[in-house]
């Protein structure tokens, strides 16, 4: 993977972690585990996704394809393929 994806996936998490109270909730969630199986609304995924833009500076595109905003790692990799 490239560079600097754990140091994106962790501070998704720290995201998910302000957004819904504490770190406990997403602890045991894999990476790869969808997110809504993980328990993130839509509505949730709407405030995490404006988070992400205002934490990384960049906007999401409105054709994004849905499988990006699947997972944690799905995001880390989509913020650092628009990085790179």
């Amino acid at each position: 993977m490239p560079e600097g994806i754990a140091a994106v996936r962790q501070r998704i998490r720290e995201l998910l972690a302000e957004l819904f109270g504490g770190n406990r909730r997403f602890e045991g969630v894999p990476d790869t585990m969808s997110l809504r199986e993980a328990g993130v609304s839509s509505t949730g995924l709407v405030s995490l996704l404006v988070a992400m833009e205002e934490t990384f500076g960049f906007e999401w595109e409105d054709d994004v394809e849905p499988e990006v905003l699947r997972s944690i790692d799905s995001l880390a990799g989509h913020v650092v393929a628009l990085r790179g």
